[in-house]
């Protein structure tokens, strides 16, 4: 598969019809289970990275995170192509799209840090007026009280208000990481075409999203349940998952033809275009 178009399909496998955000997201199923523990693998060491580089702060989600998924996502779109899952593939993002990934994905970085801004102005603002309230009604526990759950209820609205934007507004970016395999000459225009994508098919990207949302909080559950050790296991099995059928989506909603799903243990090499 070629290294400049990791969404791209391959010429090895007969064309099926452009498909549904379900049928995309069996497709992806069927992808992940055709070459499970090596695909798990890959998940398994892009969390690693990305816990190791998270020390950092924003830093590492500036200039780590989005070459790692630029990576990520060309590892899987190699597999649905019919070649191998590698780990050595996960770092093709650094080789290859570093710069335009990192501009791809500012737009996120930037409302990150925008959203972060006024919790923390919020937090300030409650802080110092409750201690103020708190001062003035000195021996009236009752009202100190009503205060302080107000102040907690307050905060709690205005965070989910803000992160509720933050992840509509993510959404228009979530196919950079594969938008950057066909824009390698800007990573802004990556941005563009993926906000583009976006636009267009919003009422389905946003049941994609809820129905993995869905997917992701019943494998935490499970995870949890088997003595919490139990997420390092269905994170990455989440993540592959939620990966492939991502792609798929993505090349029907570009006009790609869509590839047959490799068979188990199938690790040929799959041309790209």
């Amino acid at each position: 598969m070629s290294q400049d178009s990791a969404s791209a399909p391959s010429s090895a496998h007969p064309p099926i019809a452009p498909v549904g955000v379900m049928e995309c997201i069996g497709m992806g199923w069927r992808l992940m289970m055709s070459d499970f523990w090596r695909l798990w693998v890959v998940a398994f060491v892009t969390t690693v990275v990305w816990m190791g580089a998270s020390v950092f702060g924003m830093a590492a989600t500036i200039v780590v995170l989005p070459p790692l998924l630029a990576g990520l996502y060309y590892a899987v779109a190699r597999r649905i192509d019919g070649g191998p899952a590698e780990v050595a593939d996960l770092f093709a993002g650094f080789k290859h799209r570093f710069g335009p990934s990192v501009v791809g994905m500012l737009p996120v970085t930037l409302g990150s840090v925008a959203i972060a801004v006024p919790l923390g102005l919020a937090m300030a603002a409650l802080f110092v007026l409750g201690l103020g309230i708190v001062a003035a009604a000195e021996g009236q526990e009752e009202v100190v009280a009503v205060v302080v759950v107000v102040g907690i209820l307050a905060f709690l609205v205005i965070e989910m208000v803000l992160i509720a934007a933050l992840m509509v507004y993510a959404l228009f970016f979530r196919f950079v990481p594969l938008a950057v395999w066909d824009h390698p000459e800007s990573g802004w225009e990556a941005a563009k075409a993926s906000a583009r994508l976006v636009r267009d098919h919003f009422p389905p990207m946003v049941g994609f999203f809820l129905v993995f949302w869905l997917i992701a909080v019943a494998a935490q559950l499970i995870g949890l349940a088997a003595c919490c050790v139990g997420v390092f296991f269905t994170g990455p099995v989440v993540t592959v998952w939620f990966v492939a059928s991502l792609v798929y989506l993505y090349r029907s909603w570009t006009g790609r033809p869509l590839v047959s799903v490799p068979a188990a243990g199938d690790g040929r090499e799959g041309g790209g275009n």
